[in-house]
């Protein structure tokens, strides 16, 4: 069950956090609560928290990513 938590951001956070979220699909509020929830995830244990994400790896797409092939300059919008 989900409850109200009203919360006050600096103008420029807020703008950031509205841009994010329109640009994952989501609203504002949903675009939070997840980042919370990461938050906490981290903070509460850190250990378990790596391990959940380790666990959802999909070695056998990055042993294939990682021995595809390659080689090219990069382009003109990768150089420093």
């Amino acid at each position: 069950m989900s409850e109200t938590l009203t919360i006050s951001l600096p103008p420029g956070v807020r703008s950031a956090v509205e841009r994010l979220a329109r640009e994952n699909g989501v609203t504002p509020e949903q675009f939070l609560a997840t980042a919370a929830a990461e938050k906490v995830g981290i903070l509460t244990d850190p250990k378990a928290y790596f391990a959940e994400r380790a666990g959802r790896a999909d070695m056998t797409w990055f042993d294939q990513f990682m021995a595809r092939a390659g080689g090219e300059p990069p382009s003109e919008d990768d150089k420093l």
